[in-house]
């Protein structure tokens, strides 16, 4: 009977140690000779609208002492700069289907108020389109602008290209003239509509052959006006059969696509996010796939009589709203505090996306400043959220081009491994990144295995890290960062790394070779 005992203890040991929690060495694999992809700049930009205190309370404060003459908050600004974003989406959102763009511009004193229809509140339009136009200089960032088809004319839009691109003797050219601005703004990239399938959010193109007609007229009289701009399709991520109609019936107009993307955690399973960002990751890759099946690469038997130029590369994807939705506090559960699993989770999406380079031409975290932000205000102070810190040194430091990385580690959940990776590579400079979110509250030896190239010196790591996964910045304690964020010189060959629970590492490589 013993014997049976000591068998039977001995089976179970070794099942559990041929188990995945405790599985084979911990390992990260990079293969340089396969490439995801040329990373776009646009992938790493922001979204602002005129929801809660986004704008109003948020990047625009008038008579505030923290603004500046324009209005600016002076301290958001400065955060803005830091976050590095390389396109601002503006001015919708929802909002987009009640907004008239020439509300927001001209002498501020004879701006029309209005009720906003869609979030609440009053919409004074004090921050329109010149300055969100001075605000996109002041972040040195690319300019997207949205346009109204649910409520707005397809002249109104055109005369909105020509008030910001118009460079001859014109109404809307003098227009802008006239309220200081002799140059052109040269917006280039617009988006029909947002979310148009969405009756409730007072969409009205749940029909996609009514989008498809409805949304010609547009592109014709925007295109005649300025033939130069890139246009963005409305897709619906979740209904891939009207965005094969909206695809096929404006190929060789567009662009790109638009797909949307929120996440957040079921309660009481903490790592419910993380399934979902593996999720997005598989659903990003299929709703490429389907875009690619439905519209070639090249424009064929395109006419004439547009008087327009066709689109002259692949439709890409624009990842226009992505990011972390916990449905918390007002407007609409659109205030989150975040805590840093929601900074990992951030991570992990930054990931996915540089594993889908290929197919995404621009990606913006909505939104930028209070509503699901990176960066929160009160009348008195600001604070970066943990989100924050991801997205700046993501920006900051990944390179040219996406290639593969894998990596096998103990399972978290079934099908979620604690280690997600993804690696950047710039072949003319010889450098690498390989971008490092353990959620496993304890650290791991990683092995680190490289081909397709050969790997030099681990020029240096940066490591981001909280106290605890709860950890978030508060702004009744602005002087207080839960977040550490550790630079550190290396300057050595490594085969292993060890790293620490519950962090983002994310390590630069000399290539010796490619």
């Amino acid at each position: 009977m013993m014997r049976k005992i000591k068998i039977s203890i001995i089976s179970l040991l070794a099942i559990a140690f041929c188990s995945p929690l405790f599985s084979q060495e911990n390992e990260i694999t990079i293969d340089a000779s396969k490439s995801l992809g040329e990373i776009n700049p646009f992938v790493y930009g922001q979204f602002i609208e005129y929801m809660g205190r986004c704008i109003d309370g948020g990047i625009y404060e008038e008579n505030s002492p923290l603004s500046d003459a324009r209005g600016f908050r002076t301290d958001v600004l400065e955060k803005a700069k830091e976050l590095a974003p390389t396109l601002l989406r503006f001015p919708g959102g929802t909002v987009i289907k009640t907004f008239h763009w020439e509300d927001g511009i001209g002498p501020k004193e004879q701006r029309k108020a209005k009720k906003n229809l869609i979030w609440g509140g009053i919409n004074p339009y004090h921050f329109g389109t010149c300055e969100f136009i001075e605000y996109c200089r002041e972040l040195n960032c690319e300019p997207v602008l949205v346009i109204n088809i649910s409520t707005g004319t397809p002249d109104e839009a055109a005369n909105w290209v020509e008030y910001c691109n118009g460079t001859e003797n014109t109404y809307y050219a003098n227009l802008r003239r006239s309220h200081g601005y002799p140059e052109p703004f040269n917006v280039k990239y617009w988006a029909l509509g947002n979310e148009e399938a969405a009756e409730p959010d007072a969409g009205r193109h749940q029909n996609p052959h009514k989008y498809v007609e409805d949304v010609w007229h547009f592109i014709k009289l925007m295109k005649l006006t300025d033939p130069s701009i890139k246009l963005i399709a409305n897709g619906e991520s979740g209904n891939k059969e009207w965005t094969k109609t909206a695809l096929k019936g404006l190929d060789g107009a567009i662009d790109y696509i638009s797909y949307h993307a929120y996440v957040g955690t079921n309660s009481p399973c903490p790592y419910s996010i993380f399934q979902k960002i593996q999720g997005q990751d598989t659903w990003m890759r299929e709703f490429a796939e389907m875009v690619k099946a439905t519209v070639p690469d090249t424009v064929q038997n395109w006419k004439k009589w547009y008087r327009f130029p066709h689109r002259t590369a692949p439709v890409k994807i624009a990842l226009d709203e992505w990011g972390i939705w916990e449905q918390q506090e007002p407007p609409y559960g659109t205030t989150n505090t975040y805590e840093w699993r929601h900074g990992l989770a951030t991570a992990c999406f930054l990931n996915a996306i540089l594993h889908n380079a290929e197919h995404i031409g621009m990606a913006n975290w909505a939104q930028m400043v209070n509503i699901l932000a990176p960066i929160m205000t009160n009348t008195q102070t600001s604070v970066k959220q943990t989100v924050f810190f991801p997205l700046k040194e993501y920006r900051i430091q990944s390179l040219k081009e996406s290639v593969q990385a894998k990596a096998q580690s103990p399972i978290i959940e079934e099908g979620l491994q604690s280690i997600n990776v993804s690696a950047t590579i710039d072949r003319d400079k010889k450098q690498m990144t390989v971008n490092i979110v353990n959620i496993n509250p304890q650290s791991l030896k990683t092995k680190l295995r490289f081909s397709g190239c050969k790997i030099g010196k681990l020029l240096k790591t940066t490591v981001m890290t909280a106290t605890s996964l709860d950890a978030k910045n508060k702004l009744d304690t602005p002087d207080k960062n839960v977040v550490q964020t550790k630079y550190t010189n290396i300057n050595k060959k490594i085969e292993e790394i060890k790293l620490q629970g519950e962090s983002i590492t994310i390590c630069k490589f000399e290539l010796s070779d490619i």
